[in-house]
């Protein structure tokens, strides 16, 4: 069997104290408080390093990152995130990939997005830039379609939104002939596991479009994040694969891509091509 293999993790937070005193003044310091009241006792770090070495024993062809690097977006995270990173990406090189997540977009702060946009750059081999965003990779009989539906939202919102003008840019790429497999990666779901809406919270805008687009079949699978807890949704709307969050639950996924079968027919669904798990550390 011709098989293409994609670990993926999500949502690190990793949190960097001191913060300059323009984080006092946006939104940040709602992430700050939040962070230091509870999700400093869930996150762990330490859990990077010992998937580095169990993630290159899987031998993966692709290794997805699909965000929330950062707590609040400080350009001082995102240095962090890069050095605890370090031991995956030494091996990985150019099979890393990495979308932004609503925490890496957190603040209109110039500093933070330029540091978002460098950070995404470096992360993604200095292939494309962050606002060549939705982009097309063909990778070995897979390609893959990035999104980035990240932006900064009002201080009670954690979404986001897919504009129409990344809906546009995604469409013209979907009536492309396919590169193989189409696996669409995105930092928000567009499901919950049993198929429903996400909360008003917590959901992102536009998510109805790709619903609607997976269930026509015009990609096989969503790869996400955001939600902390893993999740597997195989419903009508289709196959969706979120990892949860490496740093608080030790959470990952493993997805074997059947690239013999493929070749072989062009009726085979999502399910049948990929053998996707969720695993933990």
């Amino acid at each position: 069997m011709r098989r293409f293999r994609i670990v993926h993790f999500s949502d690190l937070h990793v949190g960097e104290f001191p913060f300059s005193c323009r984080g006092w003044l946006d939104k940040r310091l709602l992430g700050r408080a939040n962070f230091l009241l509870f999700r400093n006792r869930q996150v762990r770090l330490s859990r990077i390093a010992q998937a580095a070495e169990l993630f290159a024993s899987l031998q993966p062809d692709l290794v997805l990152c699909t965000g929330d690097l950062t707590c609040v977006s400080d350009p001082r995270e995102f240095a962090r995130a890069e050095q605890i990173l370090a031991p995956v990406l030494d091996w990985a090189g150019d099979k890393f990939i990495y979308v932004p997540g609503n925490h890496d977009a957190y603040v209109q702060d110039e500093h933070c997005r330029r540091a978002l946009a460098e950070t995404f750059y470096r992360l993604n081999g200095k292939r494309f830039e962050l606002p060549e965003l939705p982009q097309a990779l063909r990778l070995n009989g897979v390609e893959l379609l990035l999104l980035n539906s990240a932006e900064p939202r009002n201080w009670l919102s954690s979404g986001g939104s897919f504009t129409p003008a990344a809906q546009q840019r995604l469409d013209e790429l979907l009536s492309q002939p396919a590169g193989g497999i189409r696996l669409l990666v995105n930092h928000f779901p567009i499901q919950t596991a049993d198929g429903g809406e996400l909360s008003w919270r917590r959901r992102m805008d536009g998510a109805g479009v790709l619903r609607q687009w997976q269930s026509e079949g015009r990609f096989a699978a969503l790869f996400c994040g955001h939600i902390h807890r893993p999740f597997l949704a195989d419903t009508a709307v289709g196959l969706q694969v979120c990892s949860g969050s490496l740093s608080i639950h030790g959470s990952y996924s493993v997805s074997d891509i059947n690239l013999s079968l493929q070749a072989n027919t062009t009726t085979a669904t999502a399910k049948e091509l990929i053998n996707a798990t969720i695993s933990g550390l």
